[in-house]
């Protein structure tokens, strides 16, 4: 039974696989084949996921919105893959086999890392990551809100009755394949790990484009997921006191973040990013894909060639052509333009390199790139950003931010410490020919201003967030680097052992850091119990996908992550984090647990539904028991919760 309801899901990864492979059979000339799989298979799990969300609006979101859309993308791309049979039979033999076996090994390593996110046995879901037990509390909440809660069109599920501000794309694909039969936990692995194979495969190609090898492009995904600052320094340390073996079979502490006064901020991407942020994971494909897109062209454009630009706009006026490179422009202004509802920070990205670019090599596609992607992104973006008008001032954004979280550091200091020696390697190859041509430095240097604004600007109401910023200004930058390393290690055997020695600086504290969660000595977190997995299950039997419950704001909160259904407030890091006033509601939460005629005047105000006391609630909230019993029905009970249904409201 189990197999036979993974069946659409399963139908639905095929049709985007087809699709995309189809995608990728055509396409112009000057993207390679590896280039245009990359492309086609963003441009597949994205247009599903829209299209998807689109007739989710009348149908919902279930078996038959699955099988349309499998149908939709296995005829499509069928029909694709028939029409370049020739041209496909020809390019999927792969001419050198080290790009493809670097990928095939990338695939594989993220894929234990992301199979272990989340083991599920008879006693409780355990997470293997502590940034993966928190963040993916909330994206399972809204991946399960559209399939239980039949939120459509969304609401914030865990601020309930309050307008959807987050990127809510990549969870609500995660939605489709649970209403195919797919676990929660499986929904939210495997396309996370798709999109980052498809993101770092991106970076090796775009690095490929620039440089001409693959080296750098290897190089920039070590150094995407494992580069830091100079906290190993301490590992040294610990080693003499404990000893080296012992200390590397039991990390004693994390070497990529110190507090103040050491004050090392740059975590490990791959732990901070790539495996809990499933927004970034979704951005950074798209942005891959939006660079692939536009990078080729750009190599062959004439250098502020602003005169002849201008006269060939002005002749397409008269006599309008769209060549395949402006079909290219479209299709990545269309991507961009769909980022809001991806991961914001991405189209920051995008919307700074792009401008610069378009500055230094304008041609008259760019006007189809801004168009698209303006007419997309701008009401989206009128939703989402600012956050809540009402909020404290520390919560408003955007704000002035000098010197990211610098402190009382200077910030060539600051930064020395966070990442060591990548600034100065990429300075090096950004100002001189030494490892690239002009026209690649020129490609990969508008990132810096993106490194800039987020020395400048506070992008969301917590000041650490303008990561997701850096992120993006460290992953280019690193192709720079990459391509540095490359030139040393080829000029002299002296040159090889010093570009070594630069790598593994930069690689350490990340590869340290990353080692503490792997094993023999990677730790587990319980996620749910098997308790709570089984109350969830009976809060989506017993009650309305639209009801709204009263918990407590702990992170992992079966009702709102496992049921899908709605609740009043839920963690407020995340809300502070998202600019939201939550400061009356975190008081009204506490007086309804007190009980009393307040309690029920509240709970009808906010249209509750449901009160939840369970082992957090008794904790936090020191809820009135005797009251509830006394005046609510209980409508469900186990060994450590039980859940009450708010009385009508009388007259």
């Amino acid at each position: 039974m189990s197999l036979l309801l993974d069946v659409p899901g399963l139908a639905l990864v095929a049709g985007c696989l087809v699709l995309g492979l189809g995608l990728a059979s055509g396409g112009p000339p000057w993207l390679t084949f590896g280039e245009r799989l990359v492309i086609g298979t963003v441009l597949a799990i994205v247009g599903l996921t829209m299209v998807g969300y689109g007739v989710a609006l009348l149908i919902g979101v279930g078996i038959v919105l699955l099988l349309l859309l499998a149908v939709l993308g296995l005829l499509a791309g069928g029909y694709l893959l028939w029409r370049q049979r020739l041209r496909l039979r020809a390019e999927l033999v792969p001419r050198a086999w080290a790009l493809p076996a670097a990928v095939v090994v990338l695939a594989l390593i993220m894929g234990y890392l992301f199979t272990r996110a989340v083991e599920v046995t008879p006693d409780a879901w355990l997470a293997h990551y502590n940034n993966t037990w928190s963040d993916w509390s909330f994206h399972a909440s809204y991946t399960t809100t559209f399939v239980y809660g039949h939120n459509l069109p969304p609401q914030n599920p865990i601020f309930a009755g309050t307008p959807f501000r987050y990127p809510f794309a990549p969870d609500f694909a995660s939605a489709m394949l649970v209403g195919g039969g797919w676990s929660i936990p499986a929904a939210l692995i495997w396309p996370s790990w798709a999109m980052t194979v498809l993101a770092l495969s991106g970076l090796m190609l775009w690095a490929r484009r620039l440089t001409g090898g693959i080296g750098a492009g290897v190089i920039a995904v070590t150094l995407t997921l494992l580069g830091g600052g100079l906290g190993f320094w301490f590992f040294f340390g610990d080693a003499a006191r404990l000893g080296l073996i012992t200390t590397l079979l039991h990390i004693p502490r994390t070497y990529d973040r110190f507090d103040p006064p050491v004050n090392i901020q740059w975590y490990n991407p791959i732990l901070s990013y790539y495996l809990p942020q499933r927004s970034f994971v979704f951005g950074a494909a798209v942005v891959m894909a939006v660079l692939l897109l536009l990078t080729p062209p750009l190599l062959h454009t004439p250098f502020f060639g602003w005169r002849a630009t201008l006269a060939t706009v002005r002749q397409s006026w008269r006599e309008w052509r769209l060549k395949s490179d402006g079909v290219a422009f479209l299709i990545a202004g269309a991507l961009a333009g769909l980022l809001p509802l991806i991961h914001v920070h991405s189209l920051v990205v995008v919307g700074v390199v792009t401008a610069c670019w378009a500055l230094l090599f304008p041609r008259p596609a760019w006007l189809g790139f801004f168009t698209v992607m303006l007419l997309l992104a701008v009401p989206r973006l009128l939703m989402a950003v600012p956050g809540d008008p009402g909020a404290p001032p520390d919560h408003q954004y955007p704000r002035w931010l000098i010197g990211w979280m610098s402190g009382a550091d200077m910030p060539p200091w600051f930064w020395i410490k966070n990442t060591g020696l990548f600034i100065p390697l990429l300075l090096v190859a950004l100002l001189s020919p030494l490892a690239l041509r002009g026209r690649a430095r020129l490609l990969i240097a508008p990132f810096s201003l993106v490194f800039l604004a987020a020395n400048l600007v506070k992008f969301q109401p917590w000041d650490w967030d303008n990561s997701k910023l850096l992120v993006f200004w460290y992953l280019a930058s690193a192709v720079a680097v990459g391509a540095l390393l490359v030139r040393l290690w080829r000029s002299h055997p002296v040159g090889a052992i010093g570009a070594a020695g630069m790598w593994l600086s930069l690689v350490l504290s990340g590869g340290l850091s990353l080692m503490q969660f792997l094993p023999p000595q990677g730790p587990s977190y319980v996620w749910f119990t098997a308790e709570q997995v089984q109350l969830a299950a009976d809060v989506r039997r017993l009650t309305p996908p639209k009801a709204v419950f009263v918990t407590g704001e702990q992170p992992n909160n079966p009702i709102a992550d496992l049921a899908g259904r709605s609740v009043l407030m839920s963690y407020p890091g995340w809300l502070w984090s998202y600019g939201i006033d939550y400061r009356r509601r975190e008081a009204d939460l506490s007086k309804i647990y007190q009980g009393g005629a307040p309690a029920l005047d509240l709970l009808h105000r906010y249209h509750a539904d449901y009160v939840v006391i369970g082992p957090e609630e008794r904790t936090a909230m020191q809820p009135a028991v005797d009251y509830f019993n006394a005046q609510f029905r209980l409508l469900l009970h186990t060994a450590n919760y039980a859940i009450y249904a708010v009385p009508a409201q009388r007259g």
